[in-house]
């Protein structure tokens, strides 16, 4: 085959609008598999989240790649690298949310550091650690996955982060007010060493540290593989995504990806609800 591996993003890429992965995408996959093929996930999702769903559709003995390339996990789930933002950086980043009054949360490992309850954090672990019950979820095993995941409430994040030095790996920023494009673009240029992209159109934004992207760790996933680049087909819908399939051999994006992420990517296969992913993957890998 041409391409020795699959990178594949999860929402609105493998995982359906229901949040389910579609039995085409599975068997596609397992297919693309029994020819020899490696398939990674790398998402913006958690450790756990990320390994939950690689374990449901039988992608045991493959690494994966979560909170947008700040872990890499080996194939037992088990961090082999991670990356975190500078004490400094997260000081600044959090002033400036403070003075434009737009809302954060932070990502801890498993744990999530929110300054309040709110509509964006009250069900963290349960839109995290998906039940994927048409997927083929197990319930005891969601239940113990969830059980490593919490959210904490934490009132004062400056002192925090100051006398905890905490391990942030990941930042999500919401907004209701449509500031986020803008908001993206001050990051830039008044807070240093971080990655902003967003995996909603910019109804969100994904901060990772800087240098830090899936296209980043799958480059170093791939050279410890020993597969080239050439050799790797990556698929995405968002612009978290956008880098990974400029990178890859194969720059796949989804039917419902903005126009710059198709721009980006070589070709463009179905919509998240079409089993797009198993469209692309007997079109272009199962050669």
């Amino acid at each position: 085959m041409k391409y020795k591996l699959l990178a594949t993003d999860l929402d609105g890429t493998l995982l359906n609008e229901q949040k389910e992965i579609d039995v085409e995408n599975i068997e596609a996959i397992h297919e693309f598999r029994q020819k020899g093929g490696r398939v990674v996930i790398c998402s913006g999702r958690s450790p756990s989240s990320t390994r939950w769903i690689a374990d449901t559709i039988g992608l045991k003995g493959e690494p994966t790649i979560a909170y947008n390339g700040a872990f890499t996990l080996n194939e037992h789930g088990e961090i082999v690298e991670q990356s975190v933002f500078q004490h400094d950086h997260l000081l600044s980043f959090w002033e400036l949310c403070q003075g434009e009054k737009i809302y954060a949360h932070f990502y801890e490992g498993e744990t999530l550091l929110v300054p309040a309850v709110t509509k964006w954090n009250e069900r963290w672990i349960e839109n995290n650690i998906l039940p994927l019950e048409k997927t083929g979820g197990r319930v005891e095993e969601l239940v113990r996955v969830r059980g490593k995941c919490q959210v904490k409430t934490v009132e004062d994040l400056n002192t925090y982060f100051t006398t905890t030095q905490p391990k942030i790996t990941k930042i999500a920023v919401f907004d209701e007010e449509d500031r986020l494009f803008d908001f993206s673009k001050v990051i830039a240029k008044q807070v240093g060493g971080m990655e902003v992209s967003s995996s909603l159109n910019f109804l969100n934004l994904e901060i990772s540290p800087a240098g830090v992207s899936k296209a980043s760790s799958l480059i170093k996933l791939t050279q410890q593989l020993d597969i080239p680049m050439s050799q790797v087909a990556a698929i995405g819908d968002n612009y978290n995504d956008s880098l990974m399939l400029t990178a890859a051999g194969l720059g796949i994006a989804m039917e419902n990806a903005p126009k710059e992420v198709k721009e980006a990517a070589d070709v463009v296969t179905g919509s998240n609800d079409e089993a797009g992913v198993a469209q692309a993957i007997r079109r272009y890998l199962l050669k």
